[in-house]
């Protein structure tokens, strides 16, 4: 291969492969030579064009082909490797459909990778192809046209908590209509932009919703209209926003007909979890705009929510967010300042933020914060979209004493492992003893509440027996309880030794004088451990999406 191609695989229908095949017949060319021309003379179509007016492939939208249902089930693809320099490569993403809530790389329920979006479109302008599932499909759309039939499959299949977060917006926009949006109160503009992110960025994804984008498609895009019905996709008019407004709000029976085809289920907890992925990525945004001193007031504590803790800042402190240098970069001596380790650059804005900064005291202008190198090398490594977490699980008062209305209903503190407590003299001997004999009871009685409701479940005395006999041995005990019964086995947690960190932020201990080693285990633990909590915070809205809506008369969703 040559040196200065990158290697690739995508998945393709069939009927794709056949028709590169007879695109490389037609030329005398080889099929990689084929594809890569064919994908560069594609990028350069879509890059001299509106992003909203580029093309995609139908495929693309409707997930197909489809990955197996089981793992023994036939594929109805095959791979296509992709041999061309990385530059290319990375254009060709960037001017591929991405739906919303779309991953880099696919999930099982997922949108496939946006590379088969860019090869299978490349291929069928060059040599249009079908097959039993594509016929009669109008093949091609911009996409504009093609997210608008997403948003209308996501509108079909929408979910308590999904709805009522997108009519609360429609009402304010109705209430406000002649109130420019820099003059609404700061819960509003926060409403906003939550709908705004649920509908463009974090929807869920499911094989549902791709067999009710499907049917809409079989409704829209097929026959003498499809030609009509794609124009009125793409220019997102009146007519446009009244087939949105009904399906959103579509009484029993034509819900029913457009999920045709799909599996009675509720889909409530996804629809929370995606409301909570929205809510979390503005929250974010604003913590950004914190950072940077860009929020309406400039106070020292911040509250994130979710998760709900409460952020502070060392006096002085803020991130800055240069204009970038012409090779599209961060400027110097910002950029010489990152890879030196002194301070950490995220995306903001469409551009680069570095943290900490303070101003200088004898010229104008900013520098890096004296020894903070030590706090940001654990982030060493980490991708771009992980920096800001890490900055926020550095500020996060572990400790905050909340008034009773603030008070979360989430538990926010940074437990962390008493072995290392110990070794950095952070407790004693005995303590540790404890800390270890309490874990040790804790998996004990969850090993025990696990035997008890395989009793209530009819397992068999012989197997209880065994699983009493293997308590000790939390690896085997696991494993019988799971083949015992892999939905009450999954629910075994090992309680682990921990104690609880009485300060506040890392920061602060920084701040404080702490030895590197210290500021360092504490800043990895902190990143960590924020990461679960947030974790527990989405499954926890999660839960209370289903408890709360799942029982809902499915008449609360039409328009009133």
């Amino acid at each position: 291969m040559n040196p200065k191609y990158m290697e690739t695989n995508v998945r393709v229908p069939f009927c794709a492969f056949d028709a590169l095949a007879a695109v490389a017949a037609r030329q005398g060319a080889s099929r990689d030579a084929t594809v890569r021309r064919l994908l560069a003379e594609h990028v350069e179509r879509q890059e001299q064009v509106d992003p909203d007016d580029r093309l995609t492939h139908i495929s693309t939208v409707l997930r197909y082909p489809p990955p197996p249902r089981w793992r023994k089930d036939p594929r109805q693809d095959r791979p296509l490797r992709l041999r061309a320099s990385s530059a290319l490569l990375e254009r060709a993403r960037a001017v591929s459909l991405l739906l919303p809530g779309q991953y880099e790389r696919a999930f099982r329920d997922y949108q496939g990778r946006v590379l088969t979006d860019a090869a299978v479109t490349a291929i069928a302008v060059a040599e249009p192809f079908t097959d039993e599932f594509l016929d009669g499909l109008l093949p091609l759309l911009r996409h504009r046209a093609a997210r608008n039939l997403w948003r209308l499959a996501t509108a079909a299949l929408i979910t308590g908590p999904e709805l009522d977060l997108l009519d609360a917006a429609d009402e304010l926009r109705k209430a406000t209509a002649w109130t420019p949006d820099t003059e609404l109160d700061e819960y509003d503009q926060r409403l906003l932009r939550i709908a705004t992110a649920l509908e463009e960025d974090v929807a869920w994804h499911s094989p549902a919703r791709f067999q009710v984008a499907d049917n809409i498609a079989r409704d829209l895009l097929t026959g003498p209209q499809a030609e009509a019905n794609a124009r009125m996709l793409q220019e997102e008019g009146e007519a446009w926003d009244d087939l949105h407004q009904d399906t959103l709000h579509a009484d029993e029976e034509r819900r029913c007909y457009l999920k045709r085809g799909t599996t009675d289920y509720d889909w409530s907890g996804r629809g929370g979890t995606a409301v909570w992925r929205a809510e979390r990525q503005v929250a974010l945004q604003d913590f950004e705009d914190w950072l940077t001193h860009r929020t309406r007031t400039d106070t020292p504590q911040y509250a994130v929510h979710p998760p709900g803790w409460v952020l502070t800042r060392p006096p002085g402190w803020r991130a800055v967010a240069p204009a970038a240098a012409d090779t599209g970069g961060l400027p110097q001596p910002y950029a010489a300042w990152t890879g030196e380790g002194r301070v950490l650059a995220f995306p903001h804005r469409n551009r680069q933020a570095v943290w900490p900064l303070q101003r200088r005291p004898d010229a104008p202008g900013y520098e890096p914060v004296p020894g903070a190198a030590a706090l940001l090398a654990p982030a060493a490594g980490l991708p771009p979209d992980q920096i800001l977490q890490y900055i926020e699980a550095l500020l996060v008062d572990w400790n905050h004493e909340f008034g009773d209305e603030d008070e979360p209903d989430l538990y926010l503190a940074l437990d962390v492992p008493v072995g290392a407590a110990y070794d950095f003299g952070l407790i004693s001997a005995e303590e540790r003893q404890e800390a270890m004999a309490q874990a040790r009871t804790a998996t004990l009685r969850a090993m025990d509440e696990i035997i008890d409701e395989l009793a209530l479940d009819g397992c068999d005395d012989e197997d209880l027996r065994h699983l009493r006999h293997v308590r000790g041995n939390v690896r085997q005990f696991t494993d019988e309880a799971t083949r015992l019964d892999s939905r009450i086995g999954a629910r075994f947690r090992v309680h682990k030794a921990t104690w609880r960190w009485p300060g506040q932020s890392v920061t602060g201990e920084f701040l404080a004088g702490a030895s590197t080693d210290l500021v360092q285990w504490l800043a990895t633990v902190a990143h960590a451990r924020s990461s679960l909590i947030t974790q527990r915070s989405m499954q926890q809205a999660w839960g209370e999406a289903f408890d709360r809506y799942a029982p809902r008369e499915r008449s609360s969703r039409r328009r009133r």
